[in-house]
């Protein structure tokens, strides 16, 4: 599909799928919320973020999810001063390990001190994924994924849906997940059988593939979600 071809939100089409418009609600309701609750404070961490809530620069998205253990419903911003004023989010949802992340070379290590930090740092099933470097694990997607295994449960089977409203700097309004966050998603669905889909601009469930490691994936992806080969509506 070419860019900027099909239906856009609101516009004609499919009827939207029920869970995508709960979850595209929720992001519009906790992005609202995040730029009333900003107002009120008047540090500039929070004049900051709320600059970025209203205009590009942050991320919410929301999930449903069926995961044994860790089912229910997630709402996160990229945003930390933003995070924490969505109900029911505190900044220890994610550890510091799994927000920090590490970097390639020590996460390909196996030396212990490495193999330890990867345990404290990791997210899904057995803890097998560790975001990359320089606080990518704080990504809004990441927040939820990093809640959801916290949760205890053991991360492996059932089903995510996610809603994602990505203000980008660069690519406008996007409801892909970035390459990292993609990544993530990628392992969640090859090596945890967890079925994970990702709300298009029309509301409908896309999913992703099997084989979403391999070259081009996640521009098939944008393509079905975004309608270009690069994020951006």
């Amino acid at each position: 599909m070419a860019k900027g071809v099909g239906p856009k939100k609101g516009g004609t089409g499919p009827p939207a799928d029920p869970t995508c418009k709960k979850l595209d609600q929720k992001n519009a309701r906790a992005r609202a919320r995040i730029i009333r609750q900003l107002k009120k404070k008047k540090t500039k961490a929070a004049r900051e973020a709320r600059k970025k809530a209203e205009k590009t620069g942050m991320t919410v998205s929301s999930a449903e999810s069926t995961v044994p253990g860790a089912n229910g419903s997630f709402t996160a911003s990229s945003s930390g001063v933003a995070n924490v004023q969505i109900p029911n989010n505190t900044a220890t949802d994610s550890t510091s390990a799994q927000s920090m992340g590490m970097n390639a070379k020590d996460r390909a290590s196996k030396a212990k001190k490495h193999e330890d930090a990867k345990e404290a740092a990791g997210v899904l099933c057995d803890k097998r994924h560790v975001h990359p470097g320089g606080g990518k694990g704080a990504h809004a997607e990441c927040k939820i994924v990093n809640k959801m295994t916290n949760k205890g449960g053991a991360m492996r089977g059932g089903k995510m849906v996610l809603s994602i409203d990505w203000r980008s700097r660069t690519y406008g309004e996007s409801g892909m997940p970035c390459s990292s966050c993609f990544a993530m998603l990628c392992k969640a669905a090859q090596e945890c059988d967890i079925k994970v889909f990702i709300c298009d601009h029309q509301q409908q469930q896309q999913p992703m593939d099997q084989n979403c490691d391999e070259p081009g994936k996640y521009e098939d992806l944008c393509e079905r979600v975004d309608g270009g080969p690069t994020p951006g509506r």
